[in-house]
């Protein structure tokens, strides 16, 4: 009867090479998800900020001539 010698963890090199990249894959769309969401949190951030500090219009209406 046999018996397991060794056992080897890892990627089997002769395994196919897309099987072995689908960890970067999952890294890689994870990644994409993360920037995609702090990009809209900035961006709204700095839309509210300016937004907040451009002055105020009046309209032809409010104005007062004097």
């Amino acid at each position: 009867m046999g018996r397991v010698l060794r056992v080897k963890t890892g990627y089997n090199p002769n395994s196919s090479s897309v099987g072995s990249e689908i960890p970067a894959f999952l890294a890689l769309a994870v990644g994409a998800g993360m920037l995609t969401v702090l990009s809209l949190h900035f961006l709204g951030f700095t839309g509210r900020l300016i937004r907040r500090l451009k002055p105020r219009q009046r309209s032809g209406a409010e104005r007062v001539e004097g």
